[in-house]
């Protein structure tokens, strides 16, 4: 199941040195406002709860999604990227909604979708 990305609560993370926002759920991609790129991340073999990957889309040991103002060029490049321990830092921020996310950093207002 997919979910709208304005009905979820998303953490702060930092993944390859850029700001993103993180929800353990899948997201419905036309939901997302257009500034934001949609990726999901799979996590260790291991189910340590570690991701290891960022692809436009995951099918096994699926961790989570990913939305990022902007891009990750290494992702739209490759269409995935294999990441190191380095390459992802949560952020210890409380949960918050994508509206709160885009007002706290004045990212455009934007029009729910129907």
């Amino acid at each position: 199941m997919r979910y709208r990305a304005d009905e979820l609560r998303y953490e702060q993370v930092t993944v390859l040195g850029r700001e993103a926002i993180f929800t353990d759920l899948r997201v419905s991609r036309d939901s997302v406002p257009k500034e934001f790129s949609c990726y999901e991340v799979r996590h260790d073999d291991e189910c340590q709860g570690n991701p290891v990957e960022i692809a436009k889309g995951i099918l096994v040991n699926f961790y989570g999604t990913l939305l990022v103002q902007g891009s990750l060029e290494r992702v739209e490049k490759e269409g995935y990227c294999f990441l190191e321990e380095d390459d992802w830092n949560d952020s210890g921020e409380r949960s918050f909604t994508l509206e709160e996310y885009r007002k706290d950093r004045g990212i455009g207002e934007w029009e729910k979708q129907a």
